[in-house]
């Protein structure tokens, strides 16, 4: 059975907890790297696929790039709007578009100049062929030579550098989270549980990770060469040591193969 956001681990992750769950305090430095990546300007059309509460997608809209965030969680939309129209003043009020929907069948056809994919929002599906879908969407999405912003964890560098339990206390929560990588599969196991003074609520987060030969291998299938591939938001060069994976790829033009 084909996964969806009732039946998959994503359905209940991306709710009200999450925003307790996640701390991200570099995404200027994000958003400064993905600027000049995907050689984004005033009027450049992005796609952010998996946009969640519009973390990088709000500060891309404030330098007036026209952004779509896509994501499946309502609940994550909703918010990402209020953020938006929180921040927005008489002098710098600027307006989106929202799309609640699968990456899998995103409704775009050879629409944006760029796409990104940021966090570790790929392989979340059990399927292999469902995570492709994602990629091959995305593709689909692009006009011809668009760039596309991949953003994983570095699977080699998580094998080296096996994470066991994390304790984090932040504003009125702790956040408890036990890690364990599955060899066999090549996914990223995360039990989380959040403890606050309603109680104690537990997710699951789960996502595949892959080699960059094996991400490359998938990019190329669905229509994108990979171009450059970056192990940080500094420009830092990728190797084995690198937390993370950012792979720039530029979709290509079957009539050019």
């Amino acid at each position: 059975m084909i996964e969806n956001g009732n039946e998959a681990w994503f359905g209940d992750y991306f709710g009200p907890d999450y925003l307790k769950i996640d701390f991200q305090p570099n995404t200027d430095n994000e958003v400064a790297f993905m600027t000049e990546a995907l050689e984004l300007g005033k009027g450049s059309k992005l796609l952010d696929a998996a946009c969640g509460y519009g973390r990088h997608m709000i500060p891309l809209l404030r330098q007036g790039i026209d952004v779509t965030g896509c994501d499946l969680s309502s609940f994550m939309i909703e918010e990402a709007k209020r953020r938006l129209d929180e921040g927005n003043s008489d002098e710098r009020e600027v307006s989106a578009s929202f799309v609640n929907c699968d990456l899998r069948e995103l409704p775009y056809t050879e629409e944006f100049d760029a796409a990104c994919l940021m966090f570790n929002s790929f392989g979340y599906f059990k399927s292999e062929d469902d995570n492709f879908r994602v990629l091959a969407a995305v593709s689909d999405s692009l006009k011809d030579d668009g760039l596309f912003l991949l953003d994983l964890v570095n699977r080699d560098y998580l094998i080296r550098h096996p994470a066991g339990k994390d304790w984090i206390e932040r504003d009125d929560a702790v956040i408890l989270e036990e890690k364990h990588f599955d060899a066999v599969r090549n996914r990223s196991e995360i039990d989380v549980h959040v403890i606050d003074g309603d109680g104690k609520r537990s997710y699951h987060h789960s996502i595949r990770l892959y080699p960059l030969t094996e991400i490359a291998m998938l990019l190329e299938a669905a229509g994108l060469a990979v171009e450059s591939v970056y192990g940080g938001f500094g420009g830092e060069l990728y190797d084995w040591n690198s937390e993370r994976m950012l792979i720039v790829s530029r979709r290509f033009s079957l009539d050019e193969e």
